[in-house]
């Protein structure tokens, strides 16, 4: 689905099966947290771009990076 990394500009949640990024601050904070916001945008995002092929096939990638020794 998608990863998130925080750097000093914040937080960015970035979709694993392309390059497609949103940054957390780019939310207003006014009408809803913005983590939840860029959040539910990132899941748009996934299921309206990426087939359930391409949805598994991310789901694995990051399962394979998440036990992958470091």
């Amino acid at each position: 689905m998608y990863r998130m990394s925080r750097d000093i500009r914040g937080t960015t949640l970035g979709c694993l099966a392309c390059t497609h990024t949103e940054r957390v601050q780019d939310f207003n904070g006014d009408i809803e947290n913005q983590r939840t916001l860029a959040a539910h945008a990132m899941l748009k995002h996934v299921h309206s771009e990426h087939s359930r092929e391409t949805y598994v096939r991310a789901m694995a990638m990051g399962m394979e990076r998440q036990n992958a020794p470091r």
